[in-house]
């Protein structure tokens, strides 16, 4: 049985040169035996009300498809309520909050937080993912907890996957909540040399990642 990558930190190699990988760092949220999807964390794009609009307005009623995380799941517009009132827009504060681009495939607007509450996955230790609308309004609300709004995804079959790391595409480490927020411009420079040593340790048998620490 293969090893699931969720919760793993996929840091592109120093050698990769395709502009939508390049120095890329990504982090998996789902992963399970047709298919592993991933988010970019280090492609920010400039947050406006449009963008926000798609975040949170109408979006396609239709079940989710099969590369799409399974968390995604509500599809209602944010200005009306089932069998009730028109609900006001929220006044949200969306200059504050980081928009970030996750890949080229479309699919459900989720954010990476670190709030149980608001959470309806979990990928690494403390490292939250949602996709509710609800739950989303709280976070852009909520200006004292670190979040990362992403719009788009990557994805894989398994064997895909498995292959590119083999093939050195792909450094792979445990996610943690330093790394997946820490600023976009320094975040692959601040893992690089760590994921390589990570997979030199594993390349030459060493019986974990830390052990490389001791090669320098």
């Amino acid at each position: 049985m293969r090893e699931s990558y969720i919760g793993q930190l996929l840091v592109a190699s120093s050698t990769v040169t395709d502009p939508m990988f390049a120095n890329g760092v990504c982090l998996i949220v789902h992963d399970d035996e047709t298919r592993v999807i991933g988010v970019m964390l280090n492609r920010p794009i400039e947050p406006n009300s449009e963008a926000f609009e798609t975040i949170l307005g109408e979006t396609d009623s239709k079940q989710p498809e099969p590369s799409q995380p399974r968390f995604s799941v509500e599809t209602t517009k944010l200005t009306k309520s089932e069998g009730g009132p028109p609900l006001p827009t929220p006044d949200l504060p969306i200059a504050s909050r980081s928009l970030h681009f996750g890949g080229p495939l479309s699919g459900p607007i989720v954010a990476l937080h670190q709030i149980r509450d608001y959470a309806e996955a979990e990928t690494g230790e403390g490292i939250f993912v949602a996709a509710q609308k609800h739950h989303l309004v709280d976070l852009i609300r909520d200006q004292d907890e670190p979040c990362r709004l992403i719009v788009g995804h990557l994805g894989w079959d398994p064997e895909e996957l498995d292959a590119e790391i083999s093939n050195g595409t792909w450094h792979v480490i445990p996610a943690s909540v330093d790394d997946v927020f820490s600023s976009a411009s320094d975040m692959w420079s601040s893992i690089i040399r760590r994921a390589t040593n990570s997979s030199l340790a594993k390349w030459i048998g060493l019986p974990d990642a830390n052990t490389a620490g001791e090669l320098n």
